[in-house]
């Protein structure tokens, strides 16, 4: 007799594979365990395809809701959920769409993926309070280029080479813009995501704002991220693009890097 660790597994590799077996494990009682297994199928396709629809909208009224359907199923297959949290589902949708999408007209949807999740990353974040300059005042004056920032969990950038902006704009539901009109070559986009009280914000930073939050992101001390912002933007502005970060509250907290 099988474990009830076997069975499970069994189970789960068919509910996958679409393969019954012999199906020794489940009992008919008048429904045939084929038939059986394929109501347990359809329902965990219909919860996890509803579950990527609310999660990329975007992308589905770009596709068509019948494109979606399909691609979903395919991504199913490739990524099964791993979870009992269904809000991971689509953690690794833009990877799939980049093998679908790579080098066609329709690339654009891999950052529109990459867009729509980082948006859901930020509806789950943890709260942390906006910056209090006061802690700078413990700070000695010969540490302020050791400094590093440190942006708050609910804040997320999305670099493009295409105007996600106005393209997620023009795909809402209360929009009058037609995605028609947009043009794909009218340039690159850098976008700050925001969880405000009253819902998330999407805004265009410079670029020479988001290489300062991208190097506070990934821990650089002030110095470095100084000298990595002005290498990626011949305008920045340490002074105007630091306090305008600051006024846009996606800075947390801040620590001196011991490690100098």
């Amino acid at each position: 007799m099988n474990s009830l660790r076997e069975i499970q597994g069994e189970f789960f590799a068919a509910l996958l594979s679409g393969n019954t077996g012999p199906c020794t494990w489940l009992r008919e009682d008048g429904i045939a365990a084929a038939e059986r297994l394929q109501i347990y199928r359809n329902n965990t396709q219909l919860g996890f395809v509803t579950t990527l629809r609310a999660t990329y909208p975007v992308i589905e009224r770009l596709g068509g809701s019948d494109w979606f359907h399909q691609i979903s199923l395919r991504y199913k297959e490739r990524f099964p959920s791993r979870s009992g949290d269904l809000q991971y589902i689509g953690a690794h949708f833009s990877e799939f769409l980049r093998t679908e999408f790579t080098s066609t007209a329709f690339e654009y949807f891999i950052d529109i993926a990459r867009l729509e999740w980082a948006y859901q990353e930020v509806l789950i974040a943890a709260e942390a309070a906006p910056f209090n300059p006061a802690l700078l005042a413990d700070v000695a004056s010969g540490d302020y280029e050791n400094v590093i920032f440190i942006p708050r969990p609910c804040v997320r950038i999305i670099a493009s080479r295409f105007p996600l902006l106005a393209i997620w704009k023009a795909n809402q539901p209360d929009t009058s813009t037609s995605p028609d009109t947009i043009d794909l070559d009218a340039g690159a986009n850098r976008i700050l995501l925001l969880r405000r009280d009253d819902g998330i914000e999407l805004r265009e930073l410079t670029l020479g704002q988001f290489a300062l939050l991208e190097a506070f992101m990934s821990a650089q001390p002030l110095a470095v991220a100084t000298n990595t912002a002005a290498m990626a933007a011949n305008d920045f502005d340490l002074s105007v693009d630091l306090q305008q970060l600051l006024a846009l509250q996606t800075i947390a907290t801040c620590r001196v890097d011991t490690n100098v």
